[in-house]
């Protein structure tokens, strides 16, 4: 059965029963009064097992990886560490920048750094134009943006790992324009963010049409994407001198190249309802479908590959006062064909052959905000990505303050 029907069977009957889901863009909307902002996160995790390697390294049977999808670990893990300042001045030109260490990386980086402007022209009543470059996360979905403090739950969503390398983050440019709850977007990237490369044969670019909308207790925001990625030569550097270590060591990586382009699409609700002061109940589904096609090579051979992926995640949650408890349920449908003389070998190294194996993971975790600023978090996962299963076991904790507001 496609992955497609079973999410709307799924959602049919969870919209019925419970709602979920975080409304906001994780680094996005700090508000539009003049002045600056900065906060900051933490949150570190200890787990009783990790996500099964079975070449040393980690890759989810099926798919070409790359990117910032690194695996979780056994251990006590910083899956995220960040400060942000933010500045609008009273003319609408704002500013972002935020260094981060995320995925147990030992340094920071610069993860976003970008300006932009919103524009209200006169003549067009309640129409707004933003523009913002720099380096940003990319904004057609709300999921791309987040990270483990922002979550309900501390490991990324499998289809973002599969088909955004966690998080499509990269130099770019965006143009938005808002009409009440609906915002029409478009988004050039530079190419150095998997599934692209950059170059002149690279570079990606994406569209988004959004709605959200509020009324005395309900929250909705939905919206669709669409995204192509052009690459030349990409390889998975997770595990590269050239690439970001994160506190693990070079290990052997097969060497294979793609030329090729990839097209993604997707969709998502986030629906969250106010039963009382006291509880919330929040309901989310995400879909993504991903379609790639070209030549994959290794240093002597060569064959066509075309891929047709889909995959995503339904999740729900309850808050009663300081107490949230969620489910989150995840698949990947994964269809490849290399075609040629070197198609098995290659299929093979590459680690495109799947064994008929569909990627699942189910996650149930327990939330208790402890003050306003911290939060203690409790998981049980049942991690079904490789052929073998893995049981494990999570506590970690969430900290976020304001620091200049």
């Amino acid at each position: 059965m496609k992955f497609s029907t079973v999410c709307s069977a799924a959602f049919v009957c969870l919209v019925v029963a419970i709602l979920s889901a975080n409304l906001s863009y994780a680094h996005g909307n700090m508000g539009e009064a003049p002045g600056t902002k900065a906060n900051a996160a933490i949150s570190a995790t200890w787990r009783d097992d990790g996500m099964l390697q079975p070449a040393g390294y980690w890759q989810i049977p099926g798919v070409l990886m790359g990117g910032e999808a690194f695996p979780v670990e056994q251990g006590f893990t910083v899956d995220e560490a960040r400060i942000s300042v933010y500045h609008r001045t009273t003319h609408d030109v704002f500013g972002l920048l935020q260094v981060s260490s995320h995925d147990g990386s030992s340094s920071a980086e610069i993860h976003h750094a970008f300006v932009g402007v919103d524009l209200r022209p006169q003549s067009l009543d309640d129409i707004r134009f933003t523009v913002v470059a720099g380096r940003m996360a990319a904004d057609m979905t709300p999921a791309n943006g987040e990270h483990a403090s922002d979550r309900l739950f501390s490991e990324a969503p499998l289809a973002l790992d599969a088909f955004l390398g966690r998080q499509l983050n990269d130099d770019g440019a965006r143009l938005a324009v808002s009409y009440g709850g609906l915002q029409l977007g478009v988004e050039s990237w530079n190419g150095n963010a998997f599934p692209a490369t950059s170059g002149a044969d690279g570079g990606s670019y994406d569209v988004y049409l959004h709605y959200r909308n509020r009324s005395q207790h309900w929250n909705w925001f939905a919206g669709l994407w669409w995204l192509q990625a052009d690459a030349l030569a990409r390889t998975d550097t997770r595990y590269s001198a050239d690439g970001h270590q994160h506190g693990i060591a070079v290990v052997e990586v097969p060497q294979i190249w793609l030329d090729g382009r990839s097209d993604l699409g997707g969709a998502f609700l986030r629906v969250g309802y106010e039963w009382s002061e006291l509880t919330q109940m929040n309901f989310e589904i995400q879909y993504l479908q991903a379609d790639v096609e070209g030549d994959l090579r290794d240093e002597t051979r060569t064959t066509e590959w075309i891929a047709e992926d889909n995959g995503g995640w339904i999740q729900a949650s309850v808050k009663h006062g300081n107490h949230t408890v969620g489910l989150r349920w995840e698949k990947l449908v994964l269809e490849n064909q290399l075609i040629g003389a070197a198609a098995d070998a290659l299929a093979t190294l590459s680690g495109l052959s799947n064994q008929v194996h569909d990627p699942e993971r189910s996650t149930l975790t327990y939330q208790w905000q402890v003050k306003p600023s911290l939060a203690l978090r409790l998981e049980a996962i049942q991690d079904d990505i490789q052929v073998e299963s893995v049981q494990r076991l999570a506590v970690g904790v969430v900290w976020q303050a304001d620091l200049l507001d």
